[in-house]
């Protein structure tokens, strides 16, 4: 959890403890107070929405090697190797992930993490060819464990500047969570090539 989740949480407590100010008011008929109330809280919260998107806009996107961790709490997930396979039009890639928890006392999954995908030099993406045997990334780990499981994936031959992203869809349309979300092309990223 970092610090801008935080803040959120406290906002959004804010923001309730405010809302029932506001039900409270027009209860006792203080209908003035409480829009007066509600304007400030509109003003708050646009101005907190307003600096989630402004994170987003100027973010920039951080890139890993091979073998970096891209850690969330103590949910480490970590690209060990990359076997590219060139046939005539694609190329296939098979990619081999540890997943693994820094915890040393419970035992935890990401279930933010939907799973991986890869993009080009395009922004196209590319989503795994799953079998159905690969263990997933929300899979439960016990205090410092590890995993590791396999992801394959066909790329038309020649295509350049390979990238692999954590699908971390979210349940909301919309961010949030300062540095929560960016453009599709923003966030971290491993570069395969």
């Amino acid at each position: 959890m970092t610090v801008f989740d935080l803040l959120f949480i406290v906002l959004l407590l804010a923001a309730i403890v405010t809302l029932v100010a506001i039900v409270t008011a027009i209860v006792r008929g203080h209908r003035a107070s409480a829009l007066s109330i509600s304007r400030r809280l509109v003003l708050c919260a646009s101005v907190y929405i307003a600096t989630v998107y402004a994170a987003a806009a100027f973010s920039t996107q951080t890139v890993l090697k091979i073998g970096d961790p891209q850690c969330s709490d103590d949910w480490c997930l970590a690209v060990d190797s990359v076997i590219p396979t060139p046939a005539s039009a694609t190329t296939h890639y098979t990619i081999t992930l540890r997943i693994f928890s820094r915890a040393r006392r419970v035992a935890q999954r990401e279930n933010v993490a939907k799973d991986i995908y890869l993009v080009d030099a395009n922004e196209q993406r590319y989503n795994p060819v799953l079998a159905g045997s690969e263990a997933p990334l929300n899979v439960l780990l016990q205090p410092e464990e590890s995993v590791t499981t396999t992801r394959n994936f066909v790329l038309p031959a020649g295509d350049r500047d390979i990238r692999l992203m954590i699908d971390r869809s979210s349940i909301l349309p919309f961010c949030v969570v300062i540095g929560e979300c960016g453009a599709f092309h923003k966030g971290t990223v491993v570069r395969l090539d």
